[in-house]
């Protein structure tokens, strides 16, 4: 029985769920939802953020070892990457993969080579990747063709007045420009004596679905 005078408290019970509780998230950081369906019938825009500390990616002595792991994935039986565009702390990626295994496998190996590399570079160990890599299927030829211009010129996005043509991408070895919707344009690769590591495409999106014009509606009376 409670004392007379002494205030009466409410106990919470134990356990349940807690506003707040749990560790932080990163900022920037990419959740670990479940990925997109993966088929050879649809490529995927994959994109790579590296951590703060990891130096500039667009000088030649970082755009090497991101070229070399590259390069040994253009020949992977199973997944291989058909455009990339390098940025100052991401980059760009567009995969084709058999299926979700080939997707994960391939990535692992590729980011793999790229920390080790640009470890190697910088002189240091640890971590180069900010958060696991972010993948969005693509449906259409509509949506193929909008993020193939999308990776391509994306330069030109974070500078204003860039040439499109960017050399710090798969843009010299590109050819349907206009199909893209992007002006033709003529660049060298970054590295000198070195043509993009991007392999053939295999789906019909990549290779002929993303030249289809737009429709247009129909217009009714």
């Amino acid at each position: 029985m409670r004392p007379p005078g002494r205030p009466e408290f409410a106990f919470r019970a134990r356990g349940g769920r807690r506003p707040g509780a749990g560790r932080p998230a990163k900022a920037g950081s990419e959740s670990h939802r479940r990925r997109p369906p993966v088929s050879a019938a649809h490529p995927l825009h994959v994109t790579l953020r590296f951590a703060q500390h990891v130096w500039n990616l667009r000088a030649q002595r970082c755009l090497r070892p991101i070229d070399c792991a590259l390069r040994a994935l253009r020949s992977g039986e199973h997944a291989r990457v058909t455009q990339f565009s390098v940025q100052g702390n991401h980059v760009h990626l567009v995969v084709e993969a058999r299926d979700g295994a080939a997707l994960s496998s391939a990535m692992r190996s590729l980011t793999i080579r790229i920390a080790k590399g640009l470890n190697k570079v910088m002189g240091r160990h640890g971590r180069v990747l900010a958060s696991r890599y972010h993948a969005r299927s693509l449906q259409s030829p509509t949506e193929t063709r909008n993020v193939l211009r999308y990776v391509l010129a994306n330069h030109a996005r974070h500078v204003p007045g860039a040439p499109v043509a960017d050399p710090w991408s798969s843009g010299p070895a590109f050819t349907a420009w206009e199909a893209v919707g992007l002006p033709a344009a003529t660049v060298r690769y970054a590295l000198p004596g070195h043509d993009p590591p991007v392999a053939l495409p295999e789906s019909w999106l990549l290779r002929t679905g993303f030249r289809r014009p737009t429709r247009k509606p129909v217009a009714t009376e």
